[in-house]
């Protein structure tokens, strides 16, 4: 009975293990993507800004 006890608490802490790795694993996926994302967004922010005061400035 206690080696049955045992293995099931085995494969739950297996299981909490497993699903931490990889939802760890999406969250930096994804957060690694945001942040190319944002780089882009903000280098076309610079571009159009620096642009705009060449514009401006002619």
């Amino acid at each position: 009975m206690i080696g049955l006890l045992l293995s099931q608490v085995i494969l739950f802490a297996a299981a909490g293990l497993i699903g931490f790795a990889l939802g760890w694993r999406l969250f930096a996926f994804l957060a690694g993507q945001r942040r190319r994302t944002e780089q882009r967004e903000i280098d076309q922010l610079r571009s159009a800004l620096s642009e705009a005061q060449v514009r401006r400035a002619r």
